[in-house]
């Protein structure tokens, strides 16, 4: 756990996640870096001047170590791409461990992006939506 990973999960818990929406996912590989990184297009909350507005903005995952998406997507459509909640772990090792412990199933080599070097993130849309789950090395709005 680093002092950057502490400051990352920081400024992302201080975003209004909670039906922020959801409105589209990019997966997209960088050839050049070796690596894929997730944009998540967001419509989000945000509270100007004591009163709700809507925000259009972008979430980047760079460096994308595991996706894992459980996502019922007729879900979200009824449901308006409604966030419930959203959460950041420091200790990604054990946040894999919880919710998908496979990581140590097989003999991947490390050298290239380290679990324990990324943070962990998980969106739990609002039911039946599913969830996401992303091990990842950095995290901004854009």
């Amino acid at each position: 756990m680093t002092n950057k990973n502490e400051k990352i999960c920081e400024s992302f818990s201080q975003i209004m996640w909670h039906d922020s929406k959801l409105l589209g996912l990019h997966l997209v590989k960088d050839p050049d870096k070796g690596r894929y990184d997730l944009q998540l297009d967001l419509n989000l909350i945000v509270y100007s001047e004591g009163k709700i507005e809507w925000k259009r903005q972008s979430a980047l995952f760079s460096n994308c170590r595991i996706v894992l998406a459980d996502l019922d997507l007729l879900g979200i459509l009824l449901c308006s791409g409604d966030i419930g909640a959203a959460t950041c772990h420091v200790d990604p090792v054990a946040f894999e461990k919880r919710k998908r412990d496979k990581a140590q199933l097989f003999d991947l080599p490390q050298s290239g992006n380290p679990l324990d070097e990324c943070i962990g993130f998980f969106f739990e849309m609002i039911p039946p939506g599913g969830q996401l789950i992303v091990f990842a090395r950095d995290f901004e709005l854009i």
